[in-house]
């Protein structure tokens, strides 16, 4: 899917403050988060990451050889170069992912580059975190996927899984209603 600019940016604004429903949008996708820790630590790092991504992809060239990395949190470019990290979280939840996917962790320009808004390679634009209505230790991903049930989401995977996740269920689809039933996390 083609990530045009405005797509990105209302990508950006739903990071840090709840869309409303479009009657545009008749499904969306969920990913279910188990998560280690406090859900609203999980969702304030999973939220820092994306706001300094989504940054990048509006305000960088994607062209040059190297996207910068200096607003990216330190512990999630570090996951990304070497799989380690001085945070417990990260370096758990690629162990997690590692097991779940067989993968290491992806390089960082690698990961950059799926939000590089004329590439077509991401098939998902986020829409909302939210905490399921029996609350727990669990936090749902929402994402707008134009609604195909199976799409790109590899890095968002990743994502998940480093910001710690003790385990990330494939998506599903759902009406919107559903989304709009539960809390931003």
């Amino acid at each position: 899917m083609l990530h045009e600019i405005e797509g990105v940016e209302q990508e950006r604004e739903r990071v840090s403050e709840r869309p409303e429903i479009d009657p545009d949008v008749p499904l969306l996708s969920y990913v279910e988060v188990t998560v280690a820790g406090s859900p609203e630590a999980y969702a304030h790092r999973l939220r820092e990451v994306l706001a300094a991504v989504y940054d990048l992809a509006v305000q960088e060239d994607f062209d040059e050889e190297v996207v910068s990395v200096d607003t990216l949190p330190a512990w999630f470019v570090g996951v990304c170069r070497d799989g380690g990290g001085t945070e417990p979280f990260a370096a758990d939840g690629l162990a997690g992912y590692v097991e779940r996917t067989g993968s290491g962790p992806w390089e960082i320009q690698d990961w950059l580059s799926r939000f590089d808004p004329e590439l077509e390679s991401r098939g998902w634009a986020f829409w909302d975190l939210t905490a399921p209505q029996d609350g727990g230790d669990r936090v749902r991903l929402w994402a707008d996927t134009w609604g195909e049930p199976f799409f790109a989401w590899e890095e968002l995977r990743f994502l998940t899984y480093v910001c710690g996740a003790r385990a990330v269920e494939d998506p599903a689809l759902a009406e919107p209603r559903v989304w709009a039933g539960e809390a931003s996390a």
